[in-house]
């Protein structure tokens, strides 16, 4: 006999649970439901059926007592549980596989291993597998069951050798994306990598244990590589130094109960290519800022060769192994940029110099387009929107420039588009966004933002 006679498709996807893990709910006990009528004999539930404390292929969902069959002589009486949604085999003696029942709760509810309750009903059948008629069905009762899984809690942080074993320490948190733990069992964190190169020892302590001292519900190491166990069983979780990584990402698999790390090394800059210069050299940048992943930095961006003013990033310069495109900002491109063509980023706002700020970490991109270039200072009040001290871009040395500039050693510095949000001071030779105020005197200054022939953003002043 079929397994599964049908089952109408269900909205939530099938989540797959495991044993390997400690029963952690207690003992249910309920009184005995009351039976229903099943022709002139009846049906009736046998309690909460809590899957996690079930250890056979089979499991008893309901009590039988088998009416009187008009069509015996056409053969022998088979069953089925019906339940709204799907219908399924049982034997006489109201048994049902239990991976049928634990896949069906978990497609209609999740594994969320709380008490659910679900009408259903018995029906008698007569005759062969393909020919068998309907004799009676039972009237509605209640069958209650709880799913297979593990307790998972909305929140785990890192316990080890990086936090000095600190039981109360929230530092790394591992969470999913604040959803229901059993729809979404992938819970991740970037935990930095150690200065000196060793491994890190660690286990995860869940949310209500932070601070108690209790290590009794932490996650620990499987038998297998890339597994774990609950309830604190087994060994640390090791993480195996990867010469070079500043960070390592962790991904936890809570219901298949697997994990898994990736180191993560940042260069210190990604390069521009694009139809700026015709999509043949990568020599404008940006600059790590930040050991985090986050890259900022000048670009001008421009469409001599009518293109479209679109380009993407290169880890390398002149490589496009593994390079960063509009399909890599799975977080989102902002500001003054807009999607174009075989997955090349575009600038929206025209041909001229723009701001990046490019996360890696996170996998986001923005860019605002430098209307203009002051300089500000001591000498005009610090007045960030001095018409008269506006620099030009020349786009044949790729620099702004002034030749009317009236600064003072008392101090000044770069701004763009009126306002304070982007600035640049420190020395001359090495700008950087809210470096300190600059003293050299001239008339005439050229700032170079695109790093194009030097690593560093630098300026002139004569």
């Amino acid at each position: 006999m079929k397994k599964i006679l049908f089952a109408i498709a269900l909205v939530a996807s099938l989540v797959s649970c495991t044993k390997d893990y400690k029963d952690w709910s207690a003992p249910q006990t309920v009184p005995q439901p009351d039976a229903v009528t099943f022709g002139n004999g009846s049906v009736s539930a046998v309690g909460v059926i809590d899957l996690n404390k079930v250890t056979d292929a089979t499991v008893k969902v309901c009590n039988i007592t088998a009416p009187t069959a008009s069509n015996e002589a056409y053969g022998t009486a088979a069953y089925t549980l019906d339940f709204e949604d799907a219908v399924f085999d049982i034997t006489a003696e109201g048994v049902i596989s239990t991976a049928a029942l634990q896949d069906y709760l978990a497609k209609k509810f999740t594994c969320n291993p709380v008490e659910r309750t679900i009408n259903a009903a018995v029906t008698m059948w007569i005759g062969s597998e393909d020919t068998r008629v309907k004799q009676t069905t039972s009237a509605t009762f209640q069958l209650k069951a709880i799913p297979e899984a593990p307790e998972i809690e909305q929140a785990y942080y890192l316990t080890g050798s990086i936090n000095g074993w600190d039981n109360a320490n929230t530092t790394y948190e591992l969470t999913n994306d604040g959803s229901d733990p059993y729809v979404n069992p992938t819970f991740t964190c970037r935990i930095p990598a150690p200065e000196d190169g060793s491994n890190i020892e660690f286990k995860m302590t869940p949310k209500s244990c932070i601070g108690t001292g209790d290590w009794n519900k932490c996650l620990a190491a499987g038998e297998k590589e890339g597994t774990f166990n609950y309830n604190n069983v087994g060994n640390n979780l090791v993480i195996t130094a990867v010469e070079g990584a500043k960070f390592y990402n962790l991904t936890f698999n809570m219901l298949e109960q697997t994990w898994s790390y990736e180191a993560v090394s940042f260069s210190p800059f990604v390069y521009f290519i694009g139809a700026t210069d015709g999509w043949t050299k990568a020599e404008q940048r940006l600059a790590l800022t930040d050991q985090s992943g986050i890259y900022t930095g000048y670009i001008y961006c421009a469409d001599p060769n009518g293109w479209g003013n679109e380009f993407k990033y290169q880890r390398v310069a002149n490589s496009w192994d593994n390079e960063i495109n509009f399909g890599t900002f799975t977080g989102g491109v902002t500001g003054d940029l807009a999607e174009g063509g075989g997955g090349n980023i575009k600038a929206t706002a025209g041909e001229g110099v723009y701001f990046f700020t490019l996360n890696l970490a996170v996998n986001t991109l923005n860019a605002v387009r430098i209307q203009n270039m002051n300089l500000v200072g001591d000498f005009n009040g610090w007045n960030a929107a001095d018409a008269t001290q506006q620099m030009t871009w020349n786009a044949t040395d790729y620099c702004f420039e002034i030749s009317g500039a009236a600064v003072t050693a008392n101090g000044w510095k770069f701004t763009a588009n009126d306002a304070w949000g982007i600035n640049l001071g420190g020395a001359i030779d090495n700008l950087v966004a809210d470096g300190s105020n600059l003293s050299a005197v001239g008339t005439t200054i050229k700032l170079y933002p695109t790093r194009k022939t030097s690593d560093n953003i630098y300026c002139t002043v004569e």
